[in-house]
């Protein structure tokens, strides 16, 4: 493709990786951010106004990225905590359901489980063939619904929902807030972000950074009903208040759901790999690696396997899976021959990002084809 992918990634010179879908290499942009934060962590208190503008800096980018306000995002710990703070966040009423998919990864069903004890339903749409419709929602949507959360791709199929905004509609239409998860979709293709209330997304897979940085962003309107359910020091425009042992107020803006210090290594590495996305832009790398995708998925349909990712180039993003009762033997035979995809829970996952070639897949399909035979 005509993107500059491997000087930034030199380690994929010594092997073919498919699991960004787990883990995403680092850049040799991230690694000489990291060497930065270093050099500032090193001077002590005298390095915290850099460190302090670095994160400003990145967060204004990463809304640049999202097509959103600065004043709406904000860098928590990873995507799970991102879902708690939301659901903890709200007044719930025995009654209220919740509405998830039977794609999503532990992070978007845990939290909601955990209400079930106040009387809330967690309500699932099942999946066809590893697809869904809008209606499948809009049947299941009611006057009870207070919250529908969905990954934009999903961990396990690749499935990609491609209504999100008409989704968001829908879910407003019935008094509900409509929360996305993001992860294996931010920095890989465009995230829809027109109506959405809330999104997560853990940056360590397709945005290349270290571990322990989340991204939220919250609407408006969202932050206006919220309660945050923390409160702390990094949350509110004063500590030193005359009165701070009586009362307190929380910053403006998402930035009120901070509660301490940020994950600054991963701050500066996150600015470095946005820069580099903002540079070259997400659509054209959705662009340049779907026909490697579409590749993929047809080449292992054609070895009679039973794919879990749709047909529907609509429905994919950069994931694909297949289902395989021996898949805990075929991800090590991959390894072995330098071929690192993610194989467990009785599937078999491959990704593409900016750092694959066709000729990879294409040893990936002959790996795969001669293994399924043994």
């Amino acid at each position: 493709m005509n993107i500059p992918n491997k000087e930034k990634f030199p380690q994929t010179r010594e092997f073919t990786y498919l699991n960004t879908a787990a883990e995403g290499l680092l850049s040799t942009d991230c690694e000489n951010a990291l060497a930065t934060y270093v050099r500032h962590k090193s001077t002590g208190s005298l390095g915290r106004p850099a460190v302090y503008a670095m994160e400003h800096e990145t967060v204004a980018l990463t809304a640049d990225l999202l097509g959103v306000s600065p004043d709406s995002v904000v860098f928590l710990a990873n995507a799970t905590e991102g879902v708690n703070l939301l659901a903890n966040s709200l007044d719930w009423v025995e009654g209220d359901e919740v509405l998830i998919t039977d794609l999503e990864f532990p992070s978007n069903v845990l939290p909601w489980l955990r209400l079930k004890d106040q009387g809330v339903d967690v309500r699932v749409v099942r999946s066809e063939a590893g697809a869904l419709s809008l209606e499948d929602f809009t049947s299941q949507l009611s006057a009870s619904t207070k919250v529908v959360s969905v990954s934009l791709v999903s961990y396990k199929s690749g499935t990609r929902i491609p209504f999100i905004n008409r989704l968001a509609e829908e879910a407003h239409r019935a008094g509900a807030i409509l929360c996305l998860d993001a992860t294996q979709g931010l920095g890989r293709v465009p995230v829809p972000l027109n109506g959405v209330d809330y999104m997560v997304a853990s940056s360590y897979k397709w945005l290349f950074t270290p571990h322990g940085l989340g991204i939220t962003y919250c609407a408006p309107s969202l932050l206006e009903r919220m309660r945050p359910a923390t409160a702390g020091w990094y949350g509110v425009p004063n500590i030193f208040t005359p009165d701070r042992f009586e009362r307190f107020e929380y910053k403006p803006g998402a930035a009120r759901l901070a509660s301490g210090m940020p994950n600054f290594p991963s701050i500066f590495a996150l600015r470095a790999s946005v820069t580099y996305l903002l540079e070259i832009g997400v659509e054209r790398i959705e662009e340049a690696l779907r026909p490697m995708v579409t590749r993929m998925r047809d080449g292992l349909a054609n070895l009679g396997l039973e794919l879990l990712t749709p047909a529907d180039p609509d429905f994919q993003a950069g994931i694909v899976s297949f289902a395989h009762p021996d898949a805990t033997r075929i991800g090590p035979a991959l390894a072995e021959d330098g071929i690192i995809v993610w194989a467990n829970d009785g599937r078999v996952r491959s990704a593409l990002h900016i750092y694959n070639e066709p000729e990879e897949v294409e040893r990936y399909l002959t790996a795969v084809e001669r293994l399924i035979k043994q």
